[in-house]
């Protein structure tokens, strides 16, 4: 069984391609799969550390005006149609998966027209331009937001499946974990990010915090790559707050966390639920028909979670909220629990069984 897999530019699109991988590779311990992405993008160096053969092309968003970047990105994206035409002459993939991201447009068009099965998944209630590109030309569209279909012209091949999120999350750690994060579980321990690629609200709210923190709780806080010199610049230097650039091993960091602090992705959702943590949810508010508000009041409707909207968003509102959670062990168990019934374990189940179907 020869796969492709696709998807990048965050971990959104990334981590679900590494989840289906993981599946396939359960069921078909033989099975060769190669990651198709950008060269030097995020989905490179995770794809590597999950044991893929990593190929790039050369992909690029298009801009919606017509400009420079406009002409660049078209010149960039037939060159990574070609690119993706020759990987599959040479590959011969039995099956190709893509989800999500630009990237993945390339070698998904170049495998219909080989006729060679191939899937989208889109993770949002509200896909990409990239899945809506692609839906009526792939056999199978899975979503995991029902509301995710009216978006979509074509409805015949679509199923809902639910999230994909890797089954193998290791919640154990050792007190040398604890000595090399500088932490003491002795106190609370609070894990802040904004997605793969940090949040600008939320790192401007930790700044203004960081200078009230007094050993209430650790903050083990991710900037994103873009915005972490700045962040080191203007945040107070203090024990109580660690801050990371990019976090690779978020196992560990959920492990000791009794409260995560999130943008609402559909990703991170999915991730915070399979590991039954209680979160505070901060939607981005510049994301398509505002679905990341959408995705986290199904959360706090369920009392998994507590929701600020950016527009709300302050340091003391923010600590306000952290220390009403961590102060009561009562309710970080309750929401952890109400967080964990929300997790969709039979998702990858019915992800695999439609590949089988199509193969």
């Amino acid at each position: 069984m020869r796969v492709i897999l696709s998807g990048g530019g965050t971990g959104g699109h990334i981590y679900p391609a590494i989840a289906i991988g993981q599946k396939i590779r359960e069921e078909n311990p033989d099975a060769d799969i190669i990651y198709v992405g950008i060269n030097g993008g995020p989905e490179e160096k995770i794809a590597e550390k999950n044991g893929y053969k990593f190929v790039s092309i050369d992909a690029m968003g298009i801009p919606r005006r017509i400009n420079k970047k406009l002409f660049k990105a078209i010149f960039k994206n037939i060159k990574g149609f070609i690119e993706a035409k020759r990987i599959i002459k040479d590959f011969k993939p039995d099956l190709v998966i893509g989800t999500g991201g630009y990237v993945c447009a390339p070698i998904l068009y170049q495998a219909t027209r080989a006729k060679i099965p191939s899937v989208v998944h889109e993770s949002n209630s509200y896909p990409g331009m990239a899945s809506k590109f692609l839906s009526p030309r792939v056999d199978k569209v899975l979503i995991s937001y029902k509301e995710a279909a009216k978006h979509f012209k074509k409805q015949d091949n679509i199923v809902v499946t639910g999230n994909p999120v890797r089954n193998n999350f290791n919640l154990s750690y050792t007190d040398e974990d604890l000595k090399e994060l500088g932490i003491d579980k002795k106190i609370p321990v609070v894990f802040s990010f904004g997605g793969s690629n940090g949040s600008f609200a939320l790192n401007k709210a930790v700044i203004e915090m960081s200078k009230d923190l007094n050993g209430e709780f650790y903050l083990l806080h991710q900037t994103g790559n873009r915005y972490y010199d700045d962040f080191l610049e203007k945040s107070h230097k203090t024990k109580y707050l660690k801050t990371f650039k990019y976090i690779d091993n978020i196992d560990l960091f959920y492990a000791v966390s009794d409260l995560v602090i999130a943008s609402s992705g559909a990703m991170s959702l999915a991730e915070i639920s399979s590991v039954g943590k209680p979160s505070i949810l901060i939607p981005k508010a510049y994301t398509t028909e505002n679905h990341q508000e959408y995705n986290a009041r199904t959360y706090v409707d369920n009392k998994a979670s507590l929701m600020i909207l950016e527009k709300d968003l302050t340091a003391s509102f923010l600590k306000t909220q952290i220390m009403s959670i961590i102060e009561d062990k009562e309710k970080i168990k309750n929401m952890g629990d109400n967080a964990r019934k929300l997790a969709d374990d039979k998702a990858l189940d019915k992800i695999y069984q439609q590949l089988r179907e199509l193969i």
